[in-house]
């Protein structure tokens, strides 16, 4: 027996799944949920279906998961199984809902979005490399229409100002730090191995690694909300499967009861380091000093007690 489709619009989405719609139309950019019923320019419909995968997609954050990890990992159960989630949209429209007729949305023409698409990938583009080479206080709007030779109007066409372009950079910039990396860290069963695996990931891109970090300490000094809350939780979006990791070893024995949200930040903290020591000592080779820092976090620096010092 099918399922009885049941339509929310976004308000009841956001209500009923607890995430902001800013957050939805965001997971709909990035392909994490499927595209609603449109009944109108500013008219769209959702399913059960939007509704369990945010439920998952909720779920999975807390557990320490990028998005792009989670976009995979839905394409991977969608694959196994269709309707995994649920019934698809294309079953047809019903709803409880009174919806006057609407005249059909003429498309826009191919050339004119494609441009318009472009465009705002291009400032896109811009602003995350500007955010991570002179930090979100330093950068100004001027410098990415400047950069881009276009007028500041085409810039506020697309997007409000400098904070949201944030909102849309930051995660942009976090998943493409570790998109290839991504399935190393995954195959890494044991957790010290994982820890170590995770800061190998890191040292190509160590500079914008700490660029994401200098960038998240900035918004979380932010006077928006909107942008303290954006650097919160990428802070803890780095932070979050170290602790998941440390839990695990304290678990299995592999690592004696300590606090994991010290722990985690304290290694944030020598990964955060590693760029400033690497460019003192740039005689030594980077996987080396890791590797020493990383045996030095392991095992400590006290002397066992037979080797102690009378």
């Amino acid at each position: 027996m099918e399922e009885e489709i049941q339509w929310f619009r976004i308000a009841e989405l956001e209500k009923q799944s607890g995430v902001k719609r800013r957050t939805i139309h965001f997971y709909l950019q990035q392909n994490l949920l499927h595209p609603p019923v449109k009944t109108g320019k500013t008219m769209s419909y959702y399913d059960k279906t939007h509704l369990r995968k945010l439920s998952f997609i909720k779920k999975a954050k807390k557990q320490g998961l990028p998005l792009i990890a989670i976009r995979t990992k839905i394409e991977e159960i969608e694959t196994q199984k269709k309707d995994a989630f649920g019934q698809t949209i294309s079953k047809g429209f019903k709803s409880d809902h009174t919806v006057p007729p609407q005249p059909p949305i003429l498309p826009t023409p191919k050339t004119r979005k494609e441009k318009s698409n472009k465009t705002r990938s291009s400032i896109l583009d811009s602003g995350c490399f500007f955010f991570k080479e002179y930090g979100y206080k330093n950068t100004k709007i001027s410098d990415i229409t400047k950069h881009l030779n276009i007028g500041k109007g085409t810039f506020y066409f697309y997007f409000s100002n400098k904070q949201e372009l944030l909102l849309e950079c930051v995660p942009r910039i976090f998943d493409e730090l570790f998109q290839n990396n991504w399935n190393q860290i995954r195959q890494a069963r044991d957790p010290q191995k994982r820890l170590k695996q995770r800061a190998y990931a890191v040292i190509p891109v160590l500079k914008e690694f700490c660029a994401i970090i200098q960038l998240s300490k900035e918004a979380m000094e932010d006077a928006d909300p909107n942008i303290r809350q954006l650097g919160e939780e990428t802070y803890l979006s780095i932070r979050k499967p170290l602790e998941v990791d440390i839990e695990r070893g304290i678990r299995k024995g592999t690592f004696q009861p300590i606090n994991t949200k010290i722990a985690a930040t304290m290694m944030i903290g020598l990964i955060e380091n590693l760029y400033y020591m690497q460019t003192i000592d740039n005689n030594q080779d980077i996987g080396d000093i890791w590797n020493h820092i990383f045996n030095l976090m392991m095992t400590g620096m006290t002397l066992k007690p037979d080797h102690s010092i009378a």
